[in-house]
């Protein structure tokens, strides 16, 4: 059962693999700048607004990584059955 899901994400082209790849990278960035904004507000600033805008960004970035991986899976599925139908 794993190994097929393995064959099946290894057979994504590399458009698909590109957004994702780049989508982690940029969720990854955007959850390091939320956790520095964090830890700055803890350190320097005590302020409620300041941490909300943190806790914002980790969020966000994780929502946008799953829109890029669902977005490329789609991208790949429907690339796939265009060129199967042709």
């Amino acid at each position: 059962m794993i190994q097929k899901i393995f064959k099946q994400l290894n057979e994504i082209n590399s458009f698909s693999k590109n957004i994702i790849k780049w989508g982690a990278l940029f969720s990854i960035a955007l959850c390091i700048f939320g956790i520095v904004i964090i830890e700055y507000n803890e350190i320097v600033l005590n302020k409620l607004s300041t941490y909300k805008v943190g806790t914002t960004m980790i969020y966000t970035s994780m929502v946008a990584f799953a829109q890029f991986v669902i977005g490329g899976l789609i991208i790949d599925f429907f690339g796939k059955l265009i060129s199967n139908h042709e």
